[in-house]
């Protein structure tokens, strides 16, 4: 099994994520009552494996109407918060560093997530993009480490390597990551 680095809790990691995450879990009715302190303190990067494995399979139009979004937005971002996991890995691994071409980078993975949340299907992708396109922007910013620099580009490479049959798509920035159970 993958484990998910350190590095998304210091990425993408706070308390009100963990809050949506457990509003979220009690709206869909999938969370045990001896879990809420494990998600109140626990490790971030379990926190959203937990959302993943329980929200996964959760019919929508069993959970008030009201709390749909909550959850679609949580079990997007808990998928891809583990995926963008994997590819900080993966990237670490291979000894792959942020580029310079960053900035077309995060243009091309925002436009390409923006239309794609867009689709009808893709309830609470919108969430899930902005969160985490906004967190890999401020760690690719002038001054950060570059360890963090290094992860933001390598989700960043994640994201867009979802629209790699894309004429922009350049293959520079293709990155293979599992995807989440």
């Amino acid at each position: 099994m993958f484990r998910i680095p350190d590095r998304v809790a210091d990425l993408f990691g706070d308390h009100a994520t963990r809050v949506e995450f457990q509003r979220a879990l009690l709206a869909a009715g999938q969370v045990q009552g001896y879990e809420m302190k494990y998600l109140e303190d626990g490790p971030f990067s379990e926190v959203a494996r937990i959302t993943h494995g329980r929200l996964h399979g959760v019919d929508l139009q069993t959970v008030p109407e009201d709390q749909r979004s909550l959850v679609a937005g949580a079990r997007a971002l808990s998928r891809r918060l583990i995926t963008s996991g994997y590819a900080i890995h993966e990237a670490a691994k291979a000894g792959e560093r942020a580029q310079d071409d960053w900035s077309e980078l995060l243009t091309f993975t925002r436009g390409k997530c923006e239309l794609s949340a867009q689709i009808a299907d893709n309830v609470g992708w919108e969430r899930c993009y902005t969160y985490i396109l906004d967190r890999a922007e401020a760690a690719l910013g002038a001054g950060q480490p570059a360890e963090d620099r290094d992860a933001g580009y390598a989700v960043l490479r994640h994201l867009a390597s979802f629209y790699r049959a894309d004429a922009d798509f350049r293959s520079s920035w293709y990155i293979q990551v599992p995807e989440a159970a």
